[in-house]
């Protein structure tokens, strides 16, 4: 194998395994950034629920309060014009005293001579008393009123009041739990800027590990024609050991195992496919749950194709099979490194 291949490749995994360290402290970011957002809005829930409840009986003071107002308005409006039509009613009542003191002084006999016969004595009489009855009622009545008015205009200011404090002190409260709100939701927001973020950076991450991948899939190919001689791997003719695409042969003691299975397969006619050779512990926990198993610490291949090469035989080029059971009949690893 090319040393620059190599040194290329391994150059390459280093960036690859630092980009999935990054990744992961990316994640623990974004999921904690996101449990604070969710923690948030189960309270601007709650504080909405709030809102809700205490707005309708908040639209239901205000138009009592606006109905109150406009009957207040009203009774004091007619509070103004029975004042003025007394102070008219006082006037009238005042030019008469005035226009009675003035005239002559009517006595019965005055009456009786200024009559023509007795039938106009009685009707002057009586268009006298219903003059005076009158007034007296006008008057009687204007005053009544008056004082029902006021009463009335009294009694509704002091509903208004009471009214007026009472939807002021649910508009506190309303405004109260708004404000929390307000606040609750700038805290939230804060750490939703906090996932954001954290979110582009580990999609720009990824955009970029996808191309060391790309990379590295390139040079492990190149490896492969270097370690096969030149035949193409998985073509499914002639013997050699053929790495799979994607998979790792340079690190720790794989190059090793790649080069000793080379050899025995080209002794022995066989055609190996290197299955899978270094993992990363997160694979390997992916794969098999250990994340420290022989294939992390580079010290193994699964191999499909020496399944029925005797023990012995693996023995004579320096690999063994530590493993029983037809589940591990393809694992390999170095004699002695286990």
């Amino acid at each position: 194998m090319p040393p620059a291949l190599a040194a290329d490749s391994g150059q390459l995994n280093g960036r690859i395994e630092r980009s999935r360290a990054q990744d992961h402290q990316l994640q623990q970011q974004v999921h904690n950034a996101q449990r604070h957002v969710s923690g948030y809005q189960g309270q601007i829930d709650e504080l909405r629920a709030q809102l809700a409840r205490i707005q309708p009986r908040l639209d239901a003071d205000r138009a009592a309060l606006q109905r109150l107002q406009g009957e207040l308005r009203g009774s004091r409006t007619r509070l103004v014009g029975l004042r003025a039509q007394d102070a008219r009613d006082q006037q009238v009542l005042a030019d008469q005293l005035v226009a009675i003191y003035e005239a002559p002084r009517a006595d019965l006999m005055t009456v009786a001579l200024d009559s023509h016969g007795f039938a106009d004595l009685l009707d002057r009489f009586s268009q006298l008393n219903r003059i005076a009855k009158r007034n007296a009622e006008v008057t009687v009545r204007v005053r009544a009123e008056h004082r029902q008015v006021a009463a009335e205009t009294t009694r509704l200011a002091r509903l208004e009041q009471r009214q007026a404090s009472q939807t002021a002190a649910i508009e506190t409260q309303h405004d109260a739990i708004a404000r929390v709100k307000l606040e609750v939701v700038e805290q939230q927001l804060q750490f939703v800027r906090t996932r954001d973020r954290a979110s582009g950076k580990l999609a720009a991450l990824r955009r970029d590990r996808k191309g060391l991948e790309r990379q590295l899939s390139k040079i492990q190919a190149a490896q492969v024609q270097a370690l096969s001689g030149g035949t193409a791997p998985g073509d499914g003719s002639g013997s050699g050991f053929f790495p799979a695409p994607g998979t790792n042969y340079t690190y720790g003691d794989e190059p090793r195992i790649a080069a000793k299975l080379q050899t025995m397969a080209r002794a022995l006619h066989l055609h190996l496919i290197g299955l899978s050779g270094y993992r990363t512990p997160q694979h390997s926990i992916e794969v098999g749950g250990f994340p420290n198993d022989p294939h992390t610490r580079g010290q193994a291949s699964d191999t499909p194709g020496l399944e029925g090469v005797p023990e012995a035989a693996l023995n004579r080029f320096g690999l063994t099979r530590p493993f029983a059971g037809a589940a591990e009949a393809d694992h390999v690893q170095l004699v002695g490194s286990i």
